[in-house]
C-alpha cells in the first residue's frame, strides 16, 4: 500500500534537489546539498539583520566601524564566495562575541575589541565567522530545523509564509545561538585559512582562544562560553594549531599590527 504523504515528500525532496543543488561547503572542499539558494539566503541575511539592528545598538563611532569594516573586507578577499556581499558591523555590548547571520552579514561586539590585544585576534575572529557564511551552516541549520516543507515555502519566496516569520523571528537570537560542534571546527579551520591568506599571523586565533580561557575558564558562561559553544575551547586551540601546520609560512614574521590595532581601538578602551 501506497503512503500518499510518504509521496509528497518524496516529490518535495526531489524538487527541492532540483531547485537547489550541492555547493562547496568546507574549507578543503567538502560540499553539502543546500536547499536554500543565495537569494533566498540573502533575503535571511536582511530580515534577520534588522532584528538585530532593533534589538542591539550599532556603536556610533564612524572611525572604529571602517576599522573593523576595514579588517573584515581584507580577510573577505579571500572567501570563495562570491555570491554574496559582506558586510562587518560593531554592536555596542560589553558581551564578549561575534556571530554571522546568513547572507554575508558578520557582527562584533565592543566587549570582544576590548579582548582582543592586536589586530590578528580580531581578523581571526572576523575570519572564523565568515567561515560560517562560506560553510552556510545558519542555512544547513535553519533548513534541518524547518524541514521540507518550510524550506520549500522559502525557496519559492512566499515572504507573507510561515517559513519567512520564523526566519524573521530569528534576528538577535542569532546572538546566543549555537553552532554544531562540527561547524564550529569547521569555521576555525576556515579561520586559520583566511587569517594565511591575507598576510595575518594564524596563531592570532589561538591567542584570542587562549584569551578567552585565561578571562573565564572553560564554563558556559562568561567570555569564554561563546568560543566553547560545544568543542571545548582547549580542544579548538588544538585543533587550530595543527591546522596552522597545513600551511608553508615561509618562514617569516606574520602580521599583527599590534600598533594599528592599539590606536584604533584607544577611544573604546579609554
Amino acid at each position: 500500500m501506497r503512503h500518499p504523504h510518504r509521496d509528497t515528500a518524496a516529490m518535495l525532496a526531489l524538487t527541492l534537489a532540483l531547485l537547489a543543488g550541492c555547493a562547496t561547503t568546507g574549507p578543503h572542499g567538502e560540499q553539502s546539498l543546500i536547499l536554500i539558494d543565495t537569494p533566498t539566503e540573502i533575503q535571511m541575511g536582511l530580515e534577520t539583520d534588522v532584528g538585530i539592528r532593533r534589538e542591539y545598538p550599532v556603536h556610533t563611532g564612524a572611525a572604529l566601524n571602517a576599522y573593523v569594516a576595514e579588517v573584515g573586507a581584507r580577510v573577505a578577499a579571500h572567501s570563495e564566495r562570491k555570491d554574496v556581499q559582506y558586510t562587518f558591523t560593531l554592536l555596542e555590548s560589553d558581551i564578549v562575541n561575534a556571530f554571522a547571520a546568513p547572507g554575508g552579514y558578520i557582527y562584533v561586539t565592543t566587549g570582544l575589541l576590548k579582548a582582543a590585544h592586536d589586530e590578528s585576534e580580531l581578523a581571526g575572529v572576523m575570519a572564523h565567522e565568515l567561515g560560517h557564511v562560506i560553510g552556510r551552516h545558519s542555512v544547513r541549520q535553519i533548513q534541518q530545523t524547518m524541514g521540507l516543507q518550510m524550506a520549500a515555502e522559502l525557496l519559492l519566496g512566499d515572504t507573507q509564509s510561515a517559513a519567512w516569520q520564523q526566519v524573521a523571528g530569528l534576528g538577535a537570537g542569532l546572538f546566543t545561538m549555537k553552532n554544531s560542534r562540527d561547524h564550529e571546527f569547521q569555521a576555525d579551520q576556515f579561520g586559520v585559512k583566511y587569517l594565511v591568506a591575507a598576510g595575518y599571523d594564524p596563531e592570532g586565533i589561538l591567542r584570542f582562544f587562549q584569551t578567552l580561557v585565561e578571562m573565564s575558564g572553560e564554563g558556559p558562561t562568561g567570555a569564554a562560553g561563546w568560543f566553547s559553544t560545544h568543542p571545548a575551547t582547549e580542544e579548538r586551540i588544538a585543533r587550530a594549531r595543527t591546522e596552522i601546520t597545513l600551511y608553508d609560512l615561509g618562514g617569516s614574521p606574520r602580521n599583527r599590527f599590534e600598533d594599528r590595532f592599539r590606536q584604533a581601538t584607544a577611544r573604546l578602551r579609554g
